[in-house]
Order: structure tokens, then sequence, then C-alpha cells
């Protein structure tokens, strides 16, 4: 025993930590984050690649850094050495640094000081530190010797929530505190007569109604800026604060924030601020918002820093994640709306639809039956034809590709269609189609080789035109390939159009919510095998038939698969095909992925949009491989990005129900829409994305709430990790290849976050996210941990199942694949497919009899899950949930049964009670405990209500007496 107490056990060290970024100041180059203790050092050489340099762990200690102050050089040079003084909270430590050709080196530190008071700002005073304390004090600190030298306090000992230090002597040591009381207090520290003697404050600033959280001095145009509890900014007139006695004039109240502001940075030219609701905006002294910067998550921005010389603004948030913006660009989304004059003498008629041709061409049609085109480089209306049997009704769709490849096309109500080419509309054609209404247009363009147009009429029939080109290129040729026919509904027409690549089959999307697809060519049936199947379809479907051998083009083909009400009952809204999966959107605010295997699709993933998008009217591929998404927020039109959670543009349109049209190209993105009887244009150089660095990626904006390991990935020499700089010596045992761990968090935020985690870097790479839940999601489970080849295959990867549960018992499983992609910032990709979802109440509104029934609380959350994988065959893995209303649950079966497939409908379950085995005091067991609730869905072959005995592995996996049965 007296051994085991001599024993000195190890301390373990973090590797890794996660925290919100509290800290950020641009010297020079480079870039200092404060996330926790920890000092992040970034490279930002604009020359070369923008990378972390340095790690320096648990620098302050048990203290969150929240400010760095870097001593001034006489001659300014800061790019080889500089001395920082690093405080939060109430430690203070001063540590310079070398970080001179590429290299970073720590030449000294001091001691770490630990302060009675937080500290609120720092200031370096000829060679000492100047130190506002949280109870509106003054502190001057030797760093080489390490002790105070100096302490003057105020007469007003209230308590601060900010504080700013001007001047560069003791002398002229100004001091702006923010009082508890929303006001400012200015007063000068060199007064004092004497050693600790309280000293009155100079002035009083009122103005606020709110807490004071931050301030800003510019010197050089004698301006103050306060960022306030009130959600606003001040801007102060104030001259040279150093001299006592001045007038202090408000000139600005600046609103723009929907929440706290907790940050405020004034620059030469512009006024930064950032806040608790996630959003840094750019104004102008005069208070004028000029840019606004989405993107963060969570609880808001934390810090923000400069770089005036390279224009650039950095932000750190409660994310743990850092972004770099352009601070001169593009302005303010939805400043770039303009009006196109369209109402004039000259254009009798009012507008009825309007689409783009490119980014630089824009259609409109009138209900005179007249079409105009409008060239934004010329920025003039020209009418190209005038079409009476148009004038009633009329559908305008523009042909896709960079420049509309010079095509539109019109319908109306009597079934005619009519394709226009914009260069010659002399040279347009007409189609009589059906004997009735055309509901819908669609384009669907396959490279440069094949272009057709789709137009459904009455009774679900879909005529396919197919379009080319005479080789004089001043006429067009238009032929009808062949027609669909709809599965039945009550609203039954198309609604979007794309070819599968390489071009055997067309994937469809209706107004019901279905996916459908169909072949591009009816003679590719019998070449692909699946003739009969849609033969089958067309018989019963279809209402034209046709004779053995010969195919006309009154025959009407069924889909070869079908994914029924996918996207509700408010319809698809477009269909996208790129890198083997096809992508749907519908205005149930989620977008799929699917995949073609065997002629048939397969969902692979269901995503939500962002909080409040219920109408997601499509997405785009950008050039760096991600996604946009386009929709409507109420009556805006936003594109969002999910890899950067943050809206890159905001169009106040009016909502989606009028005529829009959107079109994005690599030198612009245009977004034209109806209003007021005229045509109003948003146009932004650079496409859809936004010029900004992600220094490092967001992980979760609220709090994580499961953490599970996966497994180990190791990377050969071929997929180098990115990493800091060489350390000066290399521990033993960690040459050799890299081995990256692979995490899965899910948070308060409703998502489920993939992390590879590798061991030589220090960092973490977010790989996926899943933001299938509608609520917090508390509990993680993984099983079936492999390889992506089976147990032989030799090549890294990684393959797991994962179960995730939460708030209003909700649960998911799905599966992840990691594999190395050397294209990816972290070398590996994730692939992850949707298996199965579950909710207590999901049904309960379809339920009969609902009044003998008792329903299942829909604020029940799952705590805790554990999953066991049985050894008897069939039964595939039981999950066992712990519940909020004190009930364990548990589901069994295949990874596709236990739960309810999430594209189909109507699994009902039946509960079991089951007494659970407590250990007594002699060791038995007592079966009069509370009853176990397990939920068996239906269709797997477990005894429900009967008095047959449970699986003897069944048994000895829940703890039963041998023989057990429920009861009868």
């Amino acid at each position: 025993m007296d051994a085991h107490e001599d024993y000195v056990w190890p301390r373990a060290t973090s590797e890794l930590i996660l925290l919100p970024v509290t800290g950020l100041e641009c010297v020079g180059d480079r870039l200092l984050a404060g996330e926790g203790p920890d000092v992040l050092v970034y490279s930002l050489d604009f020359g070369g690649h923008l990378r972390m340099m340095k790690r320096v762990q648990n620098l302050l200690g048990h203290y969150l850094i929240h400010g760095f102050r870097v001593r001034p050089e006489p001659n300014g040079d800061l790019d080889s050495e500089a001395m920082v003084a690093v405080f939060g909270s109430k430690g203070l430590r001063i540590v310079k640094v070398s970080w001179g050709q590429g290299r970073f080196r720590e030449l000294w530190r001091s001691g770490l000081w630990n302060m009675t008071d937080w500290i609120w700002d720092a200031r370096w005073l000829e060679g000492n530190v100047a130190l506002a304390l949280g109870h509106n004090s003054v502190v001057l600190y030797d760093p080489v010797v390490g002790c105070m030298l100096q302490e003057v306090p105020c007469t007003d000992r209230c308590t601060l929530s900010s504080a700013c230090l001007i001047g560069d002597t003791w002398k002229e040591l100004t001091i702006v505190a923010g009082a508890v009381s929303n006001q400012l207090l200015v007063w000068y520290p060199a007064a004092a007569l004497i050693d600790n003697k309280p000293v009155a404050p100079d002035r009083r600033v009122s103005g606020h109604v709110g807490v004071i959280f931050s301030m800003s001095y510019l010197e050089s145009k004698g301006l103050l800026a306060t960022a306030s509890e009130d959600r606003s900014v001040r801007i102060w007139k104030v001259g040279d604060l150093r001299v006592p006695g001045g007038r202090v004039q408000n000139i600005g109240h600046c609103f723009g924030h929907s929440a706290r502001v907790w940050q405020v940075k004034l620059l030469e030219n512009y006024l930064i601020s950032a806040g608790e609701d996630c959003v840094c905006l750019v104004w102008s002294h005069e208070g004028e918002i000029l840019q606004a910067f989405r993107g963060h998550q969570g609880r808001g921005i934390r810090a923000i820093a400069a770089h005036e010389r390279q224009a650039w603004v950095v932000t750190g948030g409660d994310d743990s994640g850092i972004r770099l913006w352009h601070l001169v660009g593009r302005g303010y989304p939805g400043s770039g709306v303009s009006a196109l004059c369209f109402k004039s003498r000259s254009r009798p008629g009012t507008l009825k639809a309007v689409t783009l041709a490119g980014s630089w061409r824009l259609l409109a049609v009138t209900d005179t039956g007249a079409l105009y085109l409008y060239d934004l480089e010329v920025k003039c209306w020209e009418q190209l034809l005038e079409d009476k049997r148009f004038q009633s009704y009329c559908l305008l769709e523009a042909a896709p590709g960079p420049e509309g490849f010079g095509l539109c096309a019109m319908a109306n109500g009597e079934g005619r269609v009519k394709v226009v080419p914009i260069n010659t509309p002399t040279a347009a054609v007409d189609l009589i189609l059906f004997r009735g209404k055309v509901h819908s247009l669609s384009w669907a363009l396959r490279g440069y080789e094949e272009l057709l147009l789709l137009a459904s009429g009455p009774g679900g029939v879909v005529a396919c035109l197919e379009i080319s080109a005479a080789p004089s290129g001043k006429a067009i040729f238009v032929k009808e390939r062949c027609r669909y026919l709809l599965p039945p509904s009550k609203q039954r027409w198309h609604t979007c159009s794309a070819f599968l690549p390489p071009g055997d089959f067309l994937v469809c999307g209706d107004r019901r919510g279905s996916v459908l697809l169909f072949p591009s060519r009816p003679a590719l049936l019998k070449d692909l095998g699946v003739g009969g199947k849609a033969g089958a379809i067309a018989g019963a479907l279809g209402a034209g038939s046709c004779s053995e051998g010969a195919e006309t083009a009154s025959t009407e083909w069924g889909p070869v698969s079908a994914l029924p009400s996918l996207h509700g009952k408010q319809g698809v809204t477009s269909v996208t095909c790129h890198g083997g999966y096809v992508y749907t959107t519908g205005r149930d605010g989620a977008y799929y992925q699917l995949f073609v295997r065997g002629g048939q699709l397969q969902p692979v993933l269901r995503q939500k949009s962002c909080r409040g998008m219920n109408w997601v009217a499509g997405l785009r591929m950008v050039a760096d491989g991600s996604m946009v998404i386009l929709g409507f927020h109420a009556n805006e039109f936003v594109v969002w990005s999910p890899r950067s959670h943050e809206k890159l543009h905001i169009v106040n349109c009016g909502g989606g129900h009028r005529s829009w049209a959107f079109s994005d190209t690599e030198a612009a993105m245009a977004f034209a829409y109806l209003k007021d009887g005229d045509v109003m244009l948003y146009r932004a150089l650079g496409g859809c994305t936004r010029p900004h660095v992600i220094l490092r990626e967001s992980l979760h904006g609220r709090e994580i709430t499961c953490v599970k390991r996966v497994g180990t990935i190791t990377l050969g020499p071929e997929f180098e990790v990115p990493s800091f700089m060489q350390p000066d010596h290399v521990e033993p045992g960690s040459e050799g290849p890299g081995l990256t761990d692979i995490v899965i968090t899910c948070s308060e935020d409703t998502t489920v976050c993939v992390l590879a985690l590798p061991t030589v870097t220090g960092s973490a790479h977010a790989l996926t996210a899943v933001c299938n839940h509608i609520s917090s999601v508390r509990a993680l489970a993984v099983w079936g941990i492999g390889t992506p080849g089976g147990p032989q295959d030799p090549r890294p990867g990684l393959t797991a199942h994962v179960v995730s549960a939460g708030g209003r018992a909700e649960m998911h499983c799905f599966s992840i694949m990691v594999t190395p992609d050397p294209s990816t910032p972290s070398r590996l990709a994730c692939h992850v497919m949707h298996l199965s979802s579950h909710r207590l109440d999901e049904y309960w509104d379809r339920q009969r009899n609902r009044h003998r029934m008792v329903k299942v609380d829909p604020e029940t959350r799952y705590m805790s899950l554990a999953v066991c994988e049985l050894d008897r065959p069939g039964l595939g893995p039981l999950v066992a949930a712990a519940c909020s209303d004190g009930a364990v649950r548990t589901r069994g079966g295949g990874c596709s049964s236990w739960l309810k497939p999430f594209t189909t409908s109507g699994v009902s379950s039946r509960s079991i009670p089951l007494p659970m085995r407590h250990p007594t005091s002699g060791g038995g067991c007592s079966c009069a405990a509370r009853p176990l609730m397990a939920a068996w869905p239906s269709g797997i072959s477990l005894p429900c209500w009967t008095t047959a005995p449970l699986p003897w592995s069944l048994q000895q996996t829940l703890g039963f007496p041998t023989g057990w049965a429920p009861p009868a």
C-alpha cells in the first residue's frame, strides 16, 4: 500500500483542443489566434500558401486568451522577431518569438503572472506593460523583473465590462472604461499625486442603454467606437483623448446587428463590428453598412482582427472557426438590385414571365404575346417577335449553357410550343403537341452534343423534342423523339429534367414530389435489358400502344425507376447530375443525394438547408468542388453555402411565387424577377462564391454532447498530410506513415460531424456534416467497423455504421466510408449513406382510433445509446436507447429494417413490456422493477404479445432468465 502511495502517476497532456477562438491579432504577415490557453500562429504570406505555422500549447495555463499586444519596435520591423504580451482572464505572460525565414521559434517567455482581478486591456509603455483591471484600476508591470511597479485606482471603483488604454508613456496614459452603469469613464492614472491614491474621472459619457462590451480608438481621426449589449454601435468624436477636458460628441448611432455586439474595431476608412448574431459588419465612419460577412455558427463571433495593408478582416467564433474575408470587394448582399425600366409607351402590355439566357442576356414576355430581349452590355430593350396566340397564357424557358445556346421556348394553353433562336427570331419553329394546356417546360443538355426540350401536357404526357441546328447556323430543326408518361397524381406534370451521364437516361422531377428515371432513347431499352420492365409500365400506364418491332412517336414510355413523393406534395424544383450522383431539391426544405445502380434510383443522403429555407429552388456546383444552395427564405432569395454555413447572397425579391430566373457563370451571377410591373436584376461579379478563406474549419456552434472514436487510418508518404513547420527535434516513434484518427461528434446544433485528427499536425479536419435531425443530437453509437474492400483489402480506408439519436425521440442510421483523397486538405474523403430513420410520434396523425391509444410524449429525448451485435444470424444489431421519460427502448433487425426506411412511408411499431434485471443486495435479481419498453417494428420475426420464449441469444443479451417469455 505504501508503494502505491509513493508512486507518481503520469500526467495526461492534451494533443489537440477545440475551443472558441477568443483572441486575434495581425502582426505583419502573421496571425496570432487564442484558443483557450493555446496560441495558434498562421502565416498570411499572400505570395505563397496560407497555412498554420505552430501551435503553442498551454501558454496561459488554465486561463482563456482574450488578447495580444505586440511591443512596438523603433524601426517598425516585426517580420523577424516580436515581443508579445498575451493576456486573458486574470493571467499575463510575455513571450519573445522569432518567425523569420518561414520558421517559428520561441526565444523567451516570462512566468505566468496571476492577477487578483480581471485584465481588460494591456498596453506597452517604454518596455513596461500597463494593465486595465476589472475594478477600474491601472497596474504598471515590469515583464523582465516580473514585479508590479505601480497601481493606481479610480475613485469610482465600479465593475468594468471593457476598457481601452491610450498613450505611449505613463504620463500621457489614458484609460476609457466601460462601467456597468452603461457609462464611459475617462481618467488619467498619472494624475495621482502619490502612489495608490484614487484618481477622479475626467469625463463621463452616457448614451448606451446596455453594458459596453468593446471599444476602439482611432487617434488619427479622433474617433472612438463602442459596442454594447443594446445591439448598437456608437461612434464618438472625442479628439485627442490624451488631453484632459476635451469635448465628446456622438456622431453615429449604428443599428445592424440582431443581437448583442461583442467586438468593434476602428480602421482608417472602415468600422468593423461583430456580435452574438454571428455576423461581422463593415461600416463607413458615417454609419452606413458596406459589407456583411456571415458564415460562423453558434453563439457569436468573439474576436476580430484586420490587416489593413492587405485589406482583410479575420474573425474567430464560438464554433472554433477562423475565417479571413476580403475587406474591399462586392458590397452588401442585396445592394446590387436595379430596375431595367421596361415600362414604356413603345412597349405595351404587362410582363408575365422572365428568364435569363446566360449571364448577360435577359428575355421577357408580355400579356400581348410579345417577346423582348435585354442585353446587359448594351443596356437596351429589343422586341424579338409578337404572337397573339401567347397573350393569355405563356411559359418561357431559355436553354441552359453559358450563353443560353441562343435558344428559348414558349408554350401556351392550347398545346402549342414555339422554339425561338434568339439571334434569328424569324426562324422560330411552331409545333402543336397537345389538345390542351402545356403545364411546364424544361431543357436537358448533354455537353455540347445533345439538347432536348421536354413539355408536359394533359394526362401526364411529356413530349421529348430533339433540337438541332442547321449547318449554316441560321435555322433550327425540331423533331419529336418520344413521349413519356408520368405516374398518376392530382397535379400531373414534370418540373425539371437533366441528363444522367453518359446520357442513356433522363432524370425528371414532377409536381407530386417524385423523382423519375426515363430512357433518353426508347431504343436503348433493349440494349440495356430493361425493355420488358419499361414496356410493362408503359402498357399499364400509357394511353398509346405500338405494334411489335415498330416504335412511333405516340408511344408513351413509363419510368424505369421511381422514388414516389421523395420531396413531399410541394414538388421537385431541380435535378443536377455531378460526380456520379444525382442531386434533387424540393419545396420541402431538403436536398437529396441519389445514385443509379442497375437502372434503379437509390437514395444516399438527405440534407436540410439552412434554418428557415423551406423552399429550396436548386443547387450549383462551384469551381472548388463544393456546392451552393439556391432557395427562398421568407420573402428573400438566398444563395447559401453548406460548406461555410453562410448566406453568400441575399435578394429581397418578395418570394418565389412570382416569375424569376437565375444564372451563374465564372464571370458573374445574375438573378432576375418581376416586381411592380418591371424587371428587377441582381448581378454580382465573380459568380456565386464569395472571396474568403477558411483558415480553420468550424466544428459545432453549440455544446458537443457526444464523441465516438471510429478507428485509425494509416496514410503512406504519397498522401502527405499538411503539417506545421518541421520541429526542432523529432520524438522517437513519430517517424513513418501518418496516422489519422476518425472521430464522430454530435451537438446541440442538430448536426453530426465526422472529423479527421492527424496525429502529426495537431489539427482537426471536418470531413462531412450530417444535418438530418430536427432537434439536438444527444447520443451516438458505432458498430460494424471495417475496411471498404473487406479484411483482405490492403488499401487504406474505414467503414462503419452509425446511429444518432436525440430530441423529439428521433433516431437516424447511416453508414460512413472514409477513403484517401489527395485533392482534399485532410487527404481524406468521407461518403455518407443514409439507411433509415424513425420518430416515435411520426405517424400519430395517420393512426386510426387515436382516441383509444396513448400518445408517446413528443418531447421524449433519447439520452444514450448502446449497440450489441447479436451472434444469431438474421437478427442484426440490437440498439438500446435510454429515454428522458424513464424508459429504455430497444430496436433490432438489419440496418434497413429496424428503423423506418427513409424513402418509404408507414411503418407501424408495437411495444412489449419486458422486465429488467436489477442486482439486489443478495446478488440475485428482481423482476418487479420498471418494465423495459421494447418497440419492435412490424416485419421483424420476434414474438410480440405471445407466450413463446425469446431467442436464447436475445435472452442472454438482455439478461433474462433462461426460458423467460412475455406475459400473456
